[in-house]
């Protein structure tokens, strides 16, 4: 599959509620894959009015094309990332996922000042906040932060479905987001084959490149304008193994020097870190939800419970097929729900629990260069492919040991 990018110009604003069964729920911060997929579904539905091979292979064969979430900025944060709790990005921008992990290796042994180091802002002393922004690349890798402060309340009158005027005591108060002045208000991309391609953009083309997505559409919102992009290879440097050799180096050099002198580290080891920015939705073999990316990828430890986690040298390793020792060492990740509504039905969606966006796995992997060789093949068929159900909708998607956290390892004012 090809990776497009596509920019959207709101052409009205988007009612995306975190909650579509409440009236007073907040409105979301970016529209998701799932809302834009049943956007391009709806067309085609009201343009050939009923379920073919075509609309198969377009909305549901995740393995001929995938929808993406449209997002403030090309790229989001993951969940380490912490800023000033005062003055935000201005004072100092970090990521602690490094720091993390080094608190796994010394739990009950690290010293507290370096505890209170790592939490507060070197510019003002206060404390350190979780940072969930949206950025595009600027100019030597700087980061360009966008702005998704464009939310607006506005107060409407119910219907009454018998008399088809206003009904008495029913008002709702939806939160948007707004048209900019800009020329791009949102970013996100398709995965498609080429058969699947080519009807996307009949798709579109047939609709002058607009769709209608989110809630309160008979009101007027909801309008966009999609424009398709070249093939995006933005991701490709991401996917390098060499890459991925130097950042596991970074690490082990950052976890062996001071402050932290975890003793026993081998510069053999090869660590690794699975990051989820479209989140990702996981079950286990009876199909419960689940938090931990073993749960479908059969070559990876398990996370281990509270109890057993500490000292870390207690913990469980894997032995894959392929030879060596895997093993788990640190995450940031939490649930998050998942819901919808099936427009071609009229019915909810069922309710799911997927892994949040920006989640983060960090393992270990031990053994000879022949199996590390293995390994980062099934790596890069894991950053190809993603992992998870309902891919199709944008979840699932991989990056293997993202970059962001060395160059943000450590807090610059």
């Amino acid at each position: 599959m090809k990776k497009i990018g596509i920019t959207a110009k709101l052409l009205s604003p988007v009612v995306i509620k975190s909650d579509w069964k409440s009236e007073h729920a907040e409105g979301g911060r970016y529209i998701t894959g799932t809302a834009v997929r049943g956007g391009m579904a709806t067309i085609y539905l009201q343009h050939h009015g009923e379920v073919d091979e075509t609309f198969r292979s377009l909305f549901l064969n995740e393995a001929s094309c995938r929808f993406g979430p449209l997002d403030p900025g090309r790229k989001n944060s993951p969940l380490t990332a912490a800023v000033c709790k005062r003055e935000g990005r201005e004072h100092a921008l970090v990521d602690l996922l490094w720091y993390r992990t080094a608190q796994h290796y010394m739990a009950g042994r690290m010293p507290k000042d370096v505890g209170v180091d790592w939490r507060q802002c070197k510019a003002c002393d206060l404390d350190l906040k979780g940072y969930a922004g949206f950025w595009n690349e600027g100019a030597n890798s700087s980061l360009q932060e966008m702005s998704d402060n464009r939310h607006h309340v506005a107060t409407h009158v119910g219907i009454d479905r018998h008399t088809v005027t206003a009904a008495e005591s029913i008002l709702y108060t939806p939160e948007s987001i707004l048209p900019s002045d800009q020329a791009e208000d949102l970013y996100g991309w398709f995965m498609a084959d080429d058969n699947a391609l080519v009807g996307l953009k009949q798709l579109l083309e047939s609709e002058d490149y607009r769709i209608s997505v989110g809630q309160h559409r008979t009101r007027g919102y909801g309008d966009m304008r999609i424009t398709l992009g070249e093939v995006d290879d933005s991701d490709d440097s991401q996917a390098h193994p060499e890459r991925w050799k130097k950042w596991s180096l970074d690490l082990i050099d950052f976890l062996s020097n001071q402050p932290f002198s975890v003793p026993g580290l081998d510069s053999e080891d090869f660590y690794f870190s699975l990051s989820f920015p479209t989140g990702a939705v996981f079950v286990d073999k009876f199909l419960r939800y689940s938090l931990d990316p073993a749960s479908m990828i059969p070559w990876l430890s398990s996370m281990s419970s509270v109890d057993d986690a500490f000292p870390i040298e207690n913990r469980l390793t894997l032995q894959p097929s392929f030879g060596g020792t895997v093993g788990w060492i640190a995450a940031a990740t939490r649930h998050e729900h998942l819901h919808g509504w099936n427009t071609a039905q009229g019915l909810p969606r069922q309710d799911e629990w997927g892994v949040a966006r920006g989640s983060v796995y960090v393992y270990c992997f031990r053994g000879t260069a022949e199996e590390r060789e293995t390994l980062l093949e099934k790596l890069m068929t894991l950053s190809k492919d993603g992992v998870g159900l309902r891919r199709n909708e944008g979840f699932g998607i991989v990056i293997i040991s993202d970059d962001f956290h060395r160059q943000f390892r450590n807090q610059e004012e």
